[in-house]
């Protein structure tokens, strides 16, 4: 956490108004839903999608009446999908600390995420931009397609590589390409920058989604706050595993684990020693370096600053976390 605050120091007066906010945003009436949504929003984030935005609106000048709700509104948005995606999975922890399922009913915790998902639309619409609330719009479609998806989906283990881009596009890239557009538009940058831009944010989070696949392999449980092998736990493949097939296609303990509901937990952490100690791990990496340098090779011919050099640093940072 203290790498990327240092990453994001040219921009932290920035980043620290869209904190106002946020906390402007979880001053409710209701003394419960208060007591919930602050820990929400103090638990840890790296609020790397408020950043993108004010990154890509350095390029050309923009109005901080309007790109301050506009950074709040990615970072609610992303806290919304985080508390549906955490039911939905059974997830018991998030950064460390227990998720609202393991304290409230569904219906109680569908609601927040509902709430939040309202305050990230309103945020949005304070920016007064036609552009900026149709993209907030589709991608909120397309987040939410994509947990569809994956939730009606009976591939499993069967999935192919294809969905599988089409899912993190969907989960992660679509609000990082969402929050580097939006930032270049309401700075009423070119269109050939607003491009560049998206697609520096498509690279990234794609590039983030598969290294987070990874790290539910071979990360450290403490510093991920969860335990390894959550996916697994959900029947949910992901590109090491993919890979992994693609090497060995004849270990049946991956159908066992997929179809057989008597699965135990030393079934699914064997699979886990079998995919981290294979060469499906640095596969999976080199995917993640390949969008990393698309993403920086994306921004290459915008002028140089201090702040493109952070998006440079940020590719870089987000490539060799660990949690």
């Amino acid at each position: 956490m203290l790498k990327i605050l240092s990453i994001f120091e040219p921009i932290r007066q920035e980043l620290e108004a869209v904190e106002d906010r946020l906390r402007e945003c979880v001053e409710v009436e209701v003394s419960l839903l208060r007591h919930v949504l602050n820990p929400l929003l103090d638990s840890g984030g790296k609020r790397i999608r408020p950043a993108l935005v004010i990154l890509s609106s350095t390029f050309h000048k923009a109005d901080e009446e309007t790109l301050v709700p506009l950074a709040a509104s990615v970072e609610l948005l992303h806290t919304a999908t985080l508390v549906h995606d955490d039911l939905l999975d059974g997830s018991i922890l998030r950064r460390g600390s227990p998720t609202l399922n393991t304290s409230f009913r569904a219906g109680a915790v569908i609601l927040v995420g509902d709430y939040l998902f309202a305050r990230a639309a309103d945020q949005a619409a304070a920016t007064r931009s036609v552009p900026v609330i149709t993209i907030f719009a589709q991608t909120l479609m397309t987040i939410c397609g994509g947990e569809l998806g994956q939730a009606f989906n009976g591939a499993g283990w069967r999935r192919t590589k294809e969905d599988y881009y089409q899912s993190i596009y969907d989960k992660t890239a679509s609000l990082f390409a969402a929050s580097t557009e939006t930032g270049a538009i309401v700075s009423e940058a070119p269109e050939r920058t607003v491009r560049a831009l998206r697609e520096y944010g498509y690279n990234l989070g794609m590039a983030f989604q598969i290294l987070d696949d990874i790290l539910d392999f071979t990360g450290d449980e403490k510093e991920l706050g969860k335990p390894i092998g959550s996916d697994l736990r959900q029947r949910t493949a992901t590109l090491p595993l993919l890979l992994f097939l693609e090497i060995d296609p004849g270990h049946d303990i991956v159908s066992f684990v997929f179809d057989e509901p008597q699965a135990a937990e030393e079934d699914i952490r064997t699979l886990i020693e079998m995919v981290k100690s294979s060469p499906a791990i640095a596969s999976a990496r080199a995917e993640a370096e390949h969008f990393t340098a698309e993403a920086k090779n994306a921004i290459r011919d915008l002028p140089a600053s201090e702040y493109r050099q952070v998006m440079l640093d940020l590719a870089d940072y987000l490539l060799d976390r660990r949690e």
